[in-house]
C-alpha cells in the first residue's frame, strides 16, 4: 500500500511524539487568534498584516475571503509547555498565494521553519483550491496569522512540518531513537 500525505495515523503519531517529549499536547486547539485584519490595527503586527492582506486581495481580486466572525480555525497542535504551535502542512498549503504572503513577512519575524524552503515548495507544488474560489487566499491568510500569532501569545515560533517530508506514522513514540529523530525534524536539536 502506498503511503499518502493524508494519512490520519501520521497526525496521531505526531501527537504521541509531542506528548512523549513535552507532556501535555492539545490537538486542534483554538488559541482564539483573531481572524480579521482590522483586529490588528494599532498592534505591533498591524502594518505587516495589513500589507499581506491587501496584497492577497489584489492578487486575484477576491476582497472578502476572511469569512469567520471572530477567530481562525484551531491550530493542529498546541504544546502549552514550552509554548509551541505545530502545524502539519499537506500539499494544499503550498500555493502561489502562500508564497506571496511568505515573501511579505518581515525579515525579523522568527519562524520555526525555513521560509525559503516553504516558498520553494509553493512554487514546486503550485496547488489550487477552487472551492470556494478564494480558498487559496483564505488559507494563505490563516497560515500567516498562525505564523505571526506567537508574537501576540508570547510563545515560541510556529513550527511547520511538511507532510511529504517523512512517513510520520513510521515513527514509534516509545522509542528514544524515534523521539530523537522527531526532535531533529522539529528543528529542536
Amino acid at each position: 500500500m502506498k503511503h499518502s500525505q493524508s494519512c490520519k495515523e501520521c497526525k496521531v503519531r505526531i501527537e504521541e511524539l509531542l506528548f512523549q517529549i513535552y507532556g501535555e499536547v492539545k490537538p486542534n486547539y483554538n488559541l482564539k487568534i483573531p481572524a480579521k485584519p482590522e483586529d490588528y490595527i494599532g498592534s505591533s503586527l498591524g502594518t505587516d498584516l495589513e500589507k499581506i492582506h491587501t496584497e492577497l486581495q489584489e492578487h486575484r481580486g477576491y476582497k472578502n475571503f476572511v469569512r469567520v466572525k471572530n477567530y481562525i480555525a484551531p491550530v493542529d497542535f498546541y504544546v502549552p509547555e514550552p509554548g509551541l504551535i505545530v502545524e502539519f502542512d499537506e500539499s494544499q498549503h503550498f500555493t502561489a498565494l502562500r508564497k506571496l504572503a511568505l515573501s511579505l513577512y518581515p525579515n525579523n519575524l522568527k519562524l520555526g521553519f525555513d521560509r525559503e524552503r516553504w516558498k520553494d515548495l509553493c512554487e514546486k507544488e503550485d496547488k489550487h483550491d477552487i472551492s470556494p474560489p478564494f480558498r487559496d487566499e483564505q488559507r494563505a491568510w490563516y497560515d500567516t496569522l498562525r505564523d505571526f500569532s506567537p508574537i501576540l501569545l508570547d510563545i515560541n515560533p510556529t513550527i511547520r512540518l511538511y507532510a511529504r517530508d517523512y512517513i510520520w506514522c513510521s515513527l514509534d513514540s516509545k522509542k528514544t531513537l524515534d523521539q530523537e529523530e522527531f526532535k531533529h525534524l522539529l528543528g529542536m536539536n
